[in-house]
């Protein structure tokens, strides 16, 4: 009984404590309503202006510090290689040249702007204007003239007030975008400059950007330039957005906060350009019914939750008065549950349970932080994580080198596993790019030689191919060395430049980025005309021949790719242009030509061109014998009728619209002799006629009527020929008449 009535006065104890709490609950809660129901009414408007003013600041601030300031940064750092005209770049060189003869290097340009645009996210193009050669490269497009480009009117009217600020305009294809230009070489006048480069940014980008900073989809920011033109805009009902705007800028001298309409009350802030790097004005219009709203909400839920606390209180207050443990064991066991379903044990100690669950956890962290690593290495290689920090994951004071790797069988989950069992060299960084490409980031002293540690690193990579597993292969370059963190972006890229030699080399070679520059840059000077002729004559003989040499040539492995690319597309082009003059359509499409210019390497490469070749001899071989004896029936008979002319194998170029060369394989092929011997043959022929029947006619007029200005040289050849001079030759002619006569 005592221990019961303990018990219950325990109970009456306890209850009268939890009602007493709840009772000083019930006032102070009601006084902490109060007043911030009171002071919500009277801060919401002071507030709203306020808020509506430093958003606004915020916005202008993301626009043009933030969001086109990174567009500034890139193309000034693109272009900062200019900065020093002694400086030996690629874009120097190109700005004091002209095109000609620059194909190569113009074709690595644009392909570093294509690079530049694929990692720079909303860049729509990117543009350099050379006013020496008047031609103009983009990431796309190379125009050898500036009128041939769709932003001529724009670099010859627009360009100059335009360099070092943002303009808005409306390219060809009616692609709305900002454009930002800066004078080259970097930080020449526009008198003194003698470029341009220029990026066009999608303002549909841009306002995408904008809205996803907007904290509702019922704000709405405006910009306008200098000439009130609206530039940026988000939101839905962009063009009532916009009369609503200007409206209120012709009005609001004083730049007031609050303004009413008819229907609506908005909240409007403006900023003018005096801030603005670019000259631009700012309007954001909030709708005041969200404010208000939000406020009547407010109010409500005070109101709501001072009830919602009480009885949740009171009832919480209870519940754990009376059980404790069992609720708390009952979570452990649903958390427990969540990481290891239909394994719940309740009579397991819930401590035991709670470390468990948070060692889980700590090892789902360590996943994460080690994707993250992945992810920020990767940021790095490919060069879009710029202004991250690295320092935890690479070591400092180091020089660094990246390479390349390809896989062309497996995976690079596997390649990564043998290759970290393997490798000798164990300073590095290991990157997967995606299921077949990686990159390894190699970092060395800052004593280390650079030959020295490419030599090495040359023969890690070289090994690691020889005891690679059948079913592992791979092809790697190696980039240039680097000194900081920040540079390990321009290492990748010159790997991937000298990965490109692969196509001479072989998809499973080892290239080196500091062997291309000792490339031979010279392009070789083929006779195309001969294997143009020989494809011509079906003369498969001398094809081959050509095939040989050129391919001899090319796989040499000391001249630079674009000089072998070059020489390809020169060979390509012949043998198109031969298709097309022999109609040969019907058995090679043109356009499986350039499929056949694509392939993996340049043997693969030769060896389908050289069957294309093939398949045209064989077949001017079987048909063309007919062809051939028409046109040099034809050429007989003109040289025939003109014998006392000049004849040359350029006249009978003109006559049959063949090449030279050509008609002089003809001549052999079909004729049996020379050109040169057969028009011999032909006007000593016609000699000994005339002598023999025009006996009025003296040599040298018989010279003249057979082509021979020199009477002595005809004498010569006719006395070579017949054994007899002219002379003779008519003497023995009229004798053997009169012997004839009397007979």
């Amino acid at each position: 009984m005592k221990i019961g009535g303990r018990v219950r006065n325990g109970g009456t104890w306890f209850t009268h404590l939890i009602f007493s709490f709840t009772l000083l609950a019930v006032v102070l809660i009601g006084l902490v309503g109060s007043y911030l129901y009171v002071q919500a009414n009277r801060l919401m408007v002071d507030e709203i202006a306020r808020d509506s003013k430093q958003r606004l600041m915020t916005s202008s601030d993301f626009v043009e510090n933030t969001l086109l300031q990174k567009y500034e940064n890139s193309i000034r750092n693109r272009a900062v290689s200019t900065l020093s005209l002694e400086n030996q770049s690629m874009l120097n060189y190109l700005l004091d040249s002209e095109w000609e003869g620059n194909t190569s290097r113009i074709l690595a340009f644009r392909k570093d702007l294509e690079i530049f645009k694929l990692t720079n996210e909303g860049v729509y193009k990117i543009s350099t204007y050379f006013e020496k050669g008047n031609y103009i490269i983009d990431n796309s497009q190379f125009y050898s003239k500036l009128d041939n480009s769709p932003d001529a009117s724009f670099l010859k009217t627009s360009v100059t007030p335009a360099l070092n600020r943002w303009t808005y305009r409306t390219l060809s294809d009616e692609e709305e975008v900002l454009t930002y230009a800066i004078a080259l070489p970097y930080g020449a006048l526009s008198k003194t400059s003698t470029g341009t480069m220029y990026i066009d940014v999608s303002l549909e980008y841009i306002n995408k950007m904008i809205s996803s900073t907007m904290s509702s989809p019922m704000e709405k920011l405006y910009a306008f330039d200098e000439k009130g033109s609206p530039i940026i805009h988000t939101g839905s009902n962009v063009e009532e957005g916009l009369k609503t705007a200007k409206q209120w800028m012709k009005s609001a001298g004083n730049n007031k906060e609050i303004h009413y309409n008819k229907r609506d009350k908005y909240v409007l802030s403006f900023k003018n350009d005096q801030t603005s790097n670019n000259q631009w004005k700012y309007v954001l219009i909030r709708p005041m019914n969200s404010f208000v709203s939000s406020s009547k909400q407010l109010k409500s839920q005070i109101f709501v939750s001072c009830i919602l606390v009480l009885l949740i209180g009171l009832l919480f207050a209870y519940l754990i008065s009376k059980r404790v443990y069992v609720p708390m064991k009952k979570l452990v066991n649903n958390v427990r549950s969540f990481y290891h379903p239909g394994t719940v044990n309740y009579s397991q100690n819930e401590f035991a349970i709670i470390g468990s669950t948070i060692s889980k956890l700590g090892q789902k962290i360590e996943t994460l932080e080690s994707k993250a690593k992945v992810n920020e290495l990767k940021n790095l290689v490919l060069g879009a994580g710029v202004g991250s920090d690295y320092y935890d994951y690479l070591p400092l004071q180091c020089h660094y080198m990246t390479s390349y790797i390809r896989i062309t069988k497996g995976d690079c989950e596997e390649f990564r596993a043998f290759y970290e069992q393997h490798a000798a060299y164990s300073f590095y960084k290991f990157v997967s790019l995606n299921t077949q490409e990686a990159a390894l980031i190699y970092f060395s002293e800052l004593n280390k030689d650079h030959e020295e540690l490419e030599l090495l690193l040359l023969k890690e990579l070289e090994l690691i191919k020889n005891v690679l597993p059948e079913q592992l292969h791979f092809g790697a370059a190696l980039g240039s060395k680097v000194q900081a963190p920040e540079e390990i972006p321009f290492s990748y890229q010159n790997a991937l430049h000298a990965y490109r030699y692969r196509f001479i080399y072989g998809s499973e070679a080892i290239a080196r980025y500091s062997h291309i520059p000792l490339n031979d840059v010279t392009p070789h000077l083929f006779s195309f005309d001969l294997y143009k002729n020989a494809l011509k004559a079906g003369n498969d003989v001398t094809m081959n021949r050509f095939m040989d040499d050129f391919q001899r040539v090319m796989e040499k492995g000391d001249v630079q790719l674009e000089t072998v690319e070059l020489g390809l597309l020169q060979l390509v082009t012949v043998l198109y242009q031969t298709i097309i003059e022999l109609d040969l359509q019907q058995i090679v499409s043109p356009s499986s030509l350039f499929d056949e210019f694509k392939k993996e390497t340049l043997s693969e490469t030769l060896d389908s061109i050289r069957d294309l070749s093939v398949q045209i001899t064989a077949y001017i071989q079987e048909s063309g014998n007919h062809a051939h004896t028409e046109i040099i029936h034809k050429l007989k008979i003109f040289i025939d009728d003109n014998i006392q002319e000049d004849l040359s194998l350029n006249k009978l170029s003109e006559v049959a619209s063949l090449a030279p060369s050509y008609i002089s394989t003809l001549f052999g092929t079909v004729m049996n002799e020379s050109f040169t011997e057969y028009v011999t043959r032909v006007r000593l022929e016609k000699a000994a006629d005339l002598l023999r029947e025009k006996k009025q006619l003296s040599v040298a007029e018989i010279s003249a009527q057979v082509g021979y200005r020199n009477p002595q040289y005809f004498h010569n050849k006719f006395k070579t020929r017949y054994g007899v001079t002219p002379v003779q030759y008519r003497n023995a002619g009229n004798a053997n008449h009169s012997n004839h006569s009397s007979a």
